[in-house]
């Protein structure tokens, strides 16, 4: 797969970021209204490699953002935050943001999407990313291109009663309704996609409050979730007087210029008195 970023006069360059996360687990959360009933804290927190879609990032700060839509329709925090790596459609590298083109905002990557795919050819490898009118399709091909073996679905219930998002909107009826209709449609696909997440070696789990989607795929709680991000991840930080000074592990020859004797495990000076 190809991703694009831009230098600052508008070129284009290449970016291999394929496998960066090899063998992680994500956790992949729309902004589903019964997210305001889980931990999101938890996403937050040293070693949760966490996903948002699309607005979702609202009511987090995760580690990694996937948009499809305009630009436009997305909170302006989440988009200027250096902190988040971001993926969009090319096509709206050149949409202006604040006289702007979108292409100039902090850490952000671009692919290009090819729509008509048959959607059991999802995951096979290519160079533009598969195209079904939604951003979770487009998430799981990226963080399966990105490495991630197992992705926990969280915020996808593909229902909704009177809100449609966790955050106020401003659909109109007739945009309500398309959401419930990619919503039908969201279930169908991801149900019929489970051999072809089992043959590309990818686990999908479902945190999601309202799950559609237990008997086909494993169901779990929240924290639960949150437990699987960090079964390899250091369960505490380390006693700091523990791990050794950069000069001890310096070439001789750096020592030796700036007078530091040789020292070995165990070993200490009083100082640069000593050396003087």
């Amino acid at each position: 797969m190809i991703l694009i970023t831009y230098t600052p006069d508008g070129q284009q360059r290449m970016a291999n970021l394929a496998d960066i996360f090899k063998g992680q687990t994500a956790m992949l959360m729309g902004a589903a209204p019964t997210i305001s009933e889980q931990p999101l804290h938890l996403l937050e927190q040293r070693g949760v490699l966490s996903v948002a879609m699309n607005n979702a990032a609202r009511h987090f700060r995760p580690t990694l953002w996937i948009s499809a839509d305009h630009p436009s329709c997305f909170e302006p925090q989440i988009l200027y935050d250096p902190g988040i790596v971001k993926f969009s459609p090319i096509g709206h590298a050149e949409t202006l943001l604040n006289d702007k083109p979108f292409r100039t905002v902090p850490n952000i990557y671009f692919y290009a999407n090819k729509p008509d795919v048959a959607i059991g050819e999802l995951l096979a490898e290519r160079m533009q990313t598969p195209w079904y009118q939604n951003t979770l399709l487009v998430s799981i091909v990226l963080l399966n291109f990105l490495g991630v073996t197992r992705i926990i679905l969280g915020g996808s219930d593909f229902e909704f009663e009177d809100r449609v998002y966790a955050h106020a909107d401003g659909l109109a009826e007739h945009e309500r309704e398309m959401n419930r209709a990619l919503y039908t449609s969201q279930k169908y696909d991801i149900r019929k996609l489970k051999t072809v997440f089992d043959k590309a070696g990818i686990e999908l789990l479902d945190s999601s409050v309202k799950s559609k989607l237990g008997g086909v795929y494993r169901t779990l709680g929240f924290e639960e979730a949150i437990a699987l991000c960090l079964e390899n991840f250091p369960k505490e930080m380390v006693d700091p007087r523990t791990l050794p000074h950069g000069t001890r592990l310096a070439p001789a020859t750096f020592k030796e210029h700036l007078g530091i004797p040789d020292l070995k495990p165990g070993q200490q000076y009083g100082g640069m008195q000593d050396i003087l």
